[in-house]
């Protein structure tokens, strides 16, 4: 039988990272399909299954989702294998009453496991679920007719996150078909208190901490650890003596590692962490004024951000903010980045701020259509507002469905557009000579909504997640090539994104289970010699999921890439991977081990070959949002 266990395992290792939070389901009937024929909008994993759309005797449309065992070997329980699709469903709108799960599925010759959908209701602080069935009593087996078969949980007002879906833990093939998910029965009493994070420890953030004041609590519970691990880091973990100090001795130690850099990419395991962005908006201080980077990357809008950074001077810090990057960084955490840019742009050298995400990420989008149209007019009036037409029917329309039914038009439509764009630039150019690169912005937004509409159609899959990163490596080398040319850049941007990710290598592209190629496998493969990555990782405490909902961090195991940075014994501490040697205390960096994304979702990597080095907090606690 299929542990609760493993279906969490399973959900985690499908759900993808993203600035954005959940959105209505789609695809419920499997009629869309992307790359190798697999359902779009859905997160899809099985290690040793195939999952495809199949056109042969659907329940109803054109297509079903089939699910077959292709393993080497016969199925055992022993297994502990199995075929999962999901999708994220709206905590608002099922919030104190009842969400009903109903569908078809059909089964063939599974004489081990069973096939049967499931769906889970989260607590609001990361702990046990609060609801969740899997069918695994009463899940079809052996070779069935087409069935329907439904599930009920209740919601409790008080939930933190909604998943479903399907599951086939076992031989044979199994489809499934015509899913609906409805919101029934009257308003349920809340059981769940809302889970309230302390508040983080005051702190002095204008000078250094002495060793003292930086010497890690106590655990509640001691996690042993490799001996040889704990004395290595203790002996050569840098401890970082501030998360807001304008004295940078402590930072010193940077410079010889970032000599000869060009791109520095911070990363972070979770968005909703305040240690990372105040540890970050420091870094980048030290970078801009003793580094000499003057370029400022977020992972948000490439039009949106260079829009607001246009009208700089004329927003307030947090207007500034609003105006460039995803909500899920709109802290007061983050307002002092904002406000140091806009007093740096009264000196020699300003911090430029930019964008590299090809999605939209603030209400500035809604300039876009305009902007595009002013370009488009100085050639052709006729197209231009076509131009306006089209771009803001999109804009007002940019959810899968429609994507997916428009696919083709739209990516035409923003290709030719960014031809005409390049075709006519320096007539453009001529009539905008107060703003001698509008040309070269807008051809790369056109650009970069050719990859936003493949993604929105593909849905939050691994077809989605490398449209996605690609398109943001590419919006990375305009910047770093033709906007930007010879400046050197900062990237602000989740783990996910700038891990180098070399085990995608290792793992066959037409895999269930292949790893996504990211943003930072392009990057490190185009710009390594002038590439240092810096990973964020943390060890305790509450964070925010992107819908700002708390949760509690996991708690490391032994031998966890965690559990290892913790016997650094800093609050604040940095480890570098670049320059290590592969010594008794140092093989962990050289070998797959697990860390945790969001501070709760296991994966395994090689540390040394996804980062030159990590960042590490001991305790986090949550943003104060604005």
């Amino acid at each position: 039988m299929l542990s609760l266990r493993c279906v969490l395992a399973a959900v985690l290792s499908v759900v993808g990272s993203s600035a954005a939070s959940a959105q209505q389901l789609v695809n419920l009937g499997f009629e869309t399909q992307g790359i190798g024929g697999r359902p779009s909008g859905w997160g899809l994993g099985g290690d040793g299954f195939e999952l495809v759309a199949d056109s042969v005797s659907p329940m109803e449309g054109r297509f079903s989702l089939r699910t077959r065992w292709i393993g080497p070997a016969g199925y055992t329980e022993d297994s502990r294998k199995f075929a999962v699709a999901n999708q994220p469903f709206p905590v608002a709108v099922a919030a104190g009453r009842r969400l009903r799960l109903s569908g078809y599925i059909r089964t063939e010759g599974i004489t081990t496991g069973f096939a049967g959908f499931w769906m889970r209701v989260d607590a609001p602080n990361g702990a046990a679920p609060l609801a969740f069935d899997n069918m695994a009593s009463r899940g079809p087996r052996g070779t069935t007719p087409w069935t329907r078969h439904v599930i009920e949980l209740p919601v409790d007002s008080g939930a933190g996150a909604i998943y479903l879906g399907l599951l086939h833990p076992g031989d044979g093939t199994a489809w499934f078909d015509s899913i609906t998910v409805e919101v029934f029965g009257e308003p349920m009493p809340r059981t769940v208190l809302s889970y309230t994070p302390p508040p983080r420890t005051a702190e002095d953030m204008s000078r250094l901490l002495t060793d003292a004041e930086l010497a890690v609590p106590r655990d509640s519970v001691v996690i042993s650890e490799d001996s040889a691990y704990a004395g290595w880091m203790r002996k050569n973990a840098r401890p970082i003596r501030s998360l807001g100090a304008t004295d940078f001795s402590d930072l010193q130690f940077f410079k010889p590692l970032l000599n000869g850099k060009r791109i520095v990419q911070l990363g972070e395991s979770g968005h909703g962490v305040a240690e990372f962005s105040l540890a970050k908006v420091r870094l980048i201080k030290y970078l801009h004024e003793e580094m000499d980077f003057d370029v400022m990357a977020f992972e948000s809008s490439t039009f949106e951000c260079d829009r607001a950074r246009k009208n700089v001077q004329s927003l307030s810090a947090l207007e500034l903010m609003r105006a460039c990057i995803f909500g899920v960084w709109h802290a007061d955490e983050v307002v002092p980045l904002f406000e140091y840019i806009k007093e740096t742009q009264r000196t020699t050298r300003p911090l430029i701020l930019a964008g590299f995400d090809e999605q939209t990420s603030s209400l500035t989008a809604n300039a876009r259509p305009g902007v595009l149209r002013s370009l488009v007019s100085t050639i052709d009036t006729a197209y231009a507002r076509h131009v306006y037409t089209t771009d803001s029917v999109f804009l007002a329309n940019r959810r899968p469905e429609y994507a997916a039914a428009n696919k083709d038009r739209l990516v035409a439509f923003y290709d030719s557009l960014a031809a005409f764009i390049t075709t006519h630039r320096r007539a453009i150019e001529a009539a905008h000579r107060d703003d001698p690169n509008a040309a070269m912005v807008g051809r790369q937004a056109a650009t970069s909504m050719t990859y936003f509409v493949r993604q929105l159609a593909a849905g939050p899959n691994r077809e989605g997640t490398e449209i996605r990163d690609l398109g943001m490596a590419n919006n990375l080398d305009f910047l770093r090539d033709e906007l930007y040319p010879g400046k050197k850049i900062i990237v602000w941007a989740h783990n996910f994104h700038i891990q180098h990710r070399e085990n995608t290598r290792a793992t066959a592209a037409d895999s269930s289970m292949a790893t996504a190629r990211t943003m930072g496998t392009w990057v490190a493969e185009r710009h390594r010699r002038e590439l240092y990555t810096i990973g964020l990782f943390m060890y305790r405490g509450t964070a925010a999921a992107n819908d700002r909902r708390p949760y509690q961090i996991a708690r490391s195991r032994t031998g966890s890439f965690e559990s290892i940075l913790h016997q650094a014994s800093w609050r604040y501490a940095y480890v570098d991977f670049s320059r290590a040697r592969r010594e008794r205390g140092t093989e962990w960096m050289w070998n797959r081990i697990t860390g945790l994304s969001w501070g709760t979702q296991p994966e395994q990597f090689v540390p040394r070959d996804e980062y030159d080095g990590v960042l590490f907090i001991d305790t986090v606690h949550t943003p104060r949002y604005r």
